[in-house]
């Protein structure tokens, strides 16, 4: 890791944004706490100042990753801590919760205590380890959230999606556990179906999701619905919730940009291949609006690098930290308030996660950590397959223009240009 020698404290001023609003300010920052200090106006010459067009948000958090590190190492081609890293800072994320479906999963205290060292010693930014769930486990720590795989999906892990999974699930009362919802039963009827989506159909999540949330309901475990992809999934989900459950949920960037329809409208739409599946665009279509009006949690990515020639071969999953900031310049351009993006992107993710970070992420005030992210609206950005940073060396995003790029990212104090991941030295 590199050494950054700048002063003790920075000062900077622009355009801050978080989800109660807009203003311009400046914040004093400490490196060697990694929080804010001060906000206001506050006397001094600042820093760095950035202009109009330029905005200041409270650092974006993407709670689902897969950063495939391990002790084993068995997965490295596809990406670790330091490349996943990477690819965040270019995305303007500066938290993320990494799944635990690796070859040596994080399911008792051993194995978790070496995936952290792995996490501590080669990330740059701030990870969130989930344990994983199994036959005869028990939540070895509280200050951590859980996966459970109701369904199988990529990797060499149980799935918990038939009449065992109250058992698995029992000693977990009050502690937040993340889903993979998608119906077993289901996805074994329809494996000699013609097409990835037919093979892990809409019924299969909503199914799930309904024997998920009774479960979970009876156990008193907070349910978080990974990746949510159908709206019929989203009507189960309000329902509880109005029933007074614990249930949170997020949507991902490949299930509100493309659908069933216009996949092939994409340069690497062949690649477009992921669990579960793109639905129609009516789901795309309320789920996008489940976004807006909070029904639908936060965005993440559920980052999933495989090698091109994974790809290429028909293996799920899509890498989109690199452009998380960029997507959700995108949607700003379609008329969604900045300050909603922010309650999506970083506030409520920070919420979240609030029992298991160090420190108040989420916004902008005093005593907040100091991780922003920093975009440039009056920049076009069209990602090209040489800029990615992650170590997947692809987007599904190439070739389309986003109307404005993140340009820094600052972890816990220390800035980081984000095109290239390289430290910007302060004064």
């Amino acid at each position: 890791m590199m050494e950054n020698t700048s002063a003790p404290t920075w000062l900077l001023e622009g355009d801050l944004i978080e989800s109660t609003g807009r203003t311009r300010s400046r914040l004093r920052i400490c490196r060697e706490s990694g929080t804010i200090l001060e906000r206001g106006d506050l006397p001094g010459d600042p820093d760095v100042i950035w202009g109009e067009g330029v905005i200041v948000c409270p650092g974006f958090i993407d709670i689902h990753v897969h950063c495939r590190d391990d002790p084993g190492g068995s997965q490295r081609h596809k990406e670790d801590y330091f490349s996943a890293s990477e690819a965040a800072i270019q995305g303007g994320v500066v938290l993320v919760g990494d799944m635990p479906n690796n070859p040596d999963p994080p399911c008792d205290l051993e194995s978790y205590r070496s995936k952290r060292n792995l996490a501590d010693e080669r990330s740059i930014i701030d990870v969130v380890l989930y344990g994983l769930l199994i036959r005869g486990g028990t939540p070895f720590r509280n200050d951590i959230p859980w996966k459970c795989y109701f369904g199988p999906s990529v990797g060499d892990v149980d799935s918990w999606g038939d009449a065992t999974v109250e058992e698995v699930l029992a000693p977990f009362g009050g502690q937040m556990v993340m889903f993979h919802a998608e119906d077993p039963t289901i996805l074994a009827r329809c494996s000699e179906e013609a097409t990835h989506e037919q093979r892990r159909p809409a019924e299969a999540e909503v199914e799930a999701i309904r024997t998920i949330l009774k479960t979970c309901r009876k156990l008193d475990i907070h349910a978080h619905i990974a990746h949510l992809s159908t709206a019929d999934g989203l009507a189960l989900i309000e329902q509880a919730r109005s029933e007074g459950q614990t249930v949170t949920t997020e949507v991902t960037p490949h299930h509100l940009a493309f659908d069933s329809e216009n996949r092939n409208q994409f340069e690497c739409g062949d690649w477009l291949q992921m669990n579960p599946p793109l639905r129609t665009p009516r789901d795309r279509a309320i789920l996008r609006e489940a976004l807006i009006c909070g029904a639908i949690d936060c965005l993440a990515t559920d980052h999933a690098p495989h090698t091109i020639e994974e790809n290429a071969a028909g293996s799920s999953g899509v890498p989109l930290l690199d452009t998380f900031g960029a997507f959700l310049c995108r949607l700003a351009s379609e008329g969604i308030p900045w300050e909603v993006l922010v309650e999506r992107a970083s506030t409520t993710p920070a919420k979240i996660f609030s029992k298991f970070s160090d420190g108040q992420y989420g916004d902008l005030q005093v005593g907040s950590v100091a991780s922003l992210t920093v975009l440039d609206l009056n920049q076009s950005w069209t990602i090209e397959r040489s800029q990615v940073r992650s170590r997947a060396g692809w987007s599904p995003f190439e070739k389309t223009p986003f109307p404005g790029k993140v340009i820094e990212t600052v972890i816990r104090g220390v800035r980081w240009e984000a095109a290239t991941s390289s430290l910007i030295q302060q004064a």
